[in-house]
């Protein structure tokens, strides 16, 4: 049987072992474990030597303590074999057990440029970092701002630096236009680009009103990371990390595979009041 929990389903990997043509098992490496791991801790289990680092957490190695809970979890599902690999029918149990997402973001897209990357490759890359937590990433409106040629000619160049708060200026001014959206949503803003060129996108917002501006060359990842500044605030440290895998990473990533978070970069994106429980 195909997968069917968002956290699980896009992944070839993970669907040949539901099939039975691979399994898991200790001393392999990789995300792929990384998720493992972090659906075993949602599920309630412990796993301190795996969370140890800041930034890549759980560690997506299949060791001893890995091997240790997938038994103990094995052990609460009649009829698995507790052998600490996990194959088709460990598959299918942690499957089961994550049948729909947890958690939603709403997202308003509002475009003062096309963007280079297609957007609906934008939007499905987005969707899927957050898939794999259990968080959908939801398309809930999408306009263009269809400026006057002077004010396309004002934010042709957006000469504002980026900052947590901004209640003034360039960000503000464009952060106002287009149709209004609830303010338990995220509005993501595309525009042609930026001052500083060396920079991408922008996670800073006026007071209470979430958003988030990217520009039309952004790559495929960027509007998560973005996304992720708004949903974890300033409060949270460190803003950035160092590891390359990890959706907070200081430059833009040109991977193909979904990046990652922490389990305390996850626990914080579920309390944000952006992130409905559903």
């Amino acid at each position: 049987m195909p997968l069917t929990s968002p956290r699980f389903r896009q992944e070839a990997d993970f669907n040949a072992v539901a099939a039975a043509r691979k399994a898991i098992r200790r001393g392999a490496r990789g995300r792929l474990v990384h998720l493992i791991q972090m659906a075993l801790l949602d599920l309630g289990f412990r796993m301190p030597i795996s969370t140890g680092s800041n930034d890549f957490s759980p560690d997506g190695i299949f060791g001893a303590e890995t091997e240790r809970v997938v038994k103990e979890f094995q052990r609460t599902v009649p009829g698995l074999n507790a052998d600490g690999v996990v194959g088709q029918h460990t598959m299918g149990a942690l499957d089961d057990k994550f049948p729909s997402f947890t958690h939603r973001i709403n997202l308003h897209f509002r475009a003062l440029s096309l963007t280079d990357v297609p957007f609906d490759r934008m939007m499905s890359s987005t969707e899927r970092v957050y898939a794999q937590y259990g968080i959908e990433a939801r398309f809930a409106s999408g306009a263009s701002l269809a400026l006057s040629e002077a004010d396309q000619n004002r934010f042709n160049i957006i000469k504002q630096n980026c900052d947590w708060v901004m209640d003034s200026g360039e960000f503000f001014e464009l952060q106002q236009m287009g149709p209004s959206f609830p303010l338990t949503d995220i509005g993501v803003f595309i525009v042609n680009k930026f001052q500083q060129t060396e920079v991408l996108g922008c996670g800073g917002h006026s007071t209470n009103e979430p958003a988030c501006t990217v520009t039309h060359d952004c790559r495929r990842w960027d509007v998560a990371h973005e996304l992720c500044h708004v949903l974890l605030t300033s409060a949270f440290v460190p803003a950035h990390t160092s590891d390359t895998r990890n959706l907070m990473f200081v430059h833009s990533n040109h991977g193909d595979n979904p990046l990652t978070l922490t389990e305390k970069q996850l626990a914080r994106i579920r309390l944000s009041p952006l992130c409905r429980a559903i």
